[in-house]
């Protein structure tokens, strides 16, 4: 069954998705309303591991304790274990768009861009307006020169979650690289609106001489 974005992720784990994200942008990276950072500390990564190892053992069909261990091992950089574990879950919900989501993480961490690519196009197919996998979408085409594919990727999720001040400004960037300046101003300026502090937006109004 197709999931909407409102379920992108079952309500504990809603969060966790965020920090994955957090940590996936943290070289230079951006969510709504601030800069990506990632702290390092004293690799409390590895007892989350054991926990949810623990609890997978206890239950072996419970498809949320093994996205929480598949999380916690990709957390702990054990990409081919949080791989297996979120193939496990994908073999039971093939729709499941948080471990699609998280396995193209993966694999855009692991320098396989194109099957990331793919994989979040099978996360937009199931929900296309999943924030995520549109924002992860939209920064690779932009970073390889494909403005009209970032658009197409980022379209349902700007009309369907217009906040989200990094996915206005990703399509203000394509459509700026594409020449279409009033609509690039249009979306600067809705990622201002929703994040008054949002400097790359601004700094697109500036170029564009509309600040």
């Amino acid at each position: 069954m197709t999931q909407r974005s409102d379920d992108l992720v079952p309500g504990w784990l809603a969060l966790l998705v965020l920090v994955l994200l957090l940590a996936v942008f943290a070289a230079g990276g951006w969510i709504v309303r601030g800069l990506a950072t990632q702290n390092d500390v004293a690799n409390p990564a590895t007892v989350t591991v054991n926990e949810w190892k623990t609890k997978v053992a206890s239950d072996t069909q419970n498809l949320q304790y093994r996205l929480s261990y598949a999380f916690a091992l990709q957390q702990n950089a054990q990409y081919d274990k949080a791989l297996e574990q979120y193939r496990f879950v994908l073999s039971r919900e093939p729709q499941d768009t948080a471990a699609l989501y998280n396995e193209g993480v993966i694999y855009s961490q692991t320098d396989r861009a194109k099957l990331a690519e793919t994989t979040w196009w099978k996360v937009l197919d199931a929900a296309p307006d999943h924030v995520l996998a549109a924002k992860a979408l939209g920064q690779y085409y932009i970073d390889n020169k494909q403005y009209k594919s970032a658009l197409v990727a980022l379209a349902p999720a700007v009309k369907a979650r217009p906040e989200y001040a990094d996915l206005q400004y990703l399509d203000g960037l394509s459509l700026e690289r594409l020449d279409r300046r009033d609509e690039a101003i249009t979306h600067y300026k809705l990622a201002v609106r929703y994040a008054p502090d949002y400097t790359k937006a601004t700094d697109g109004l500036k170029r564009l001489g509309a600040e």
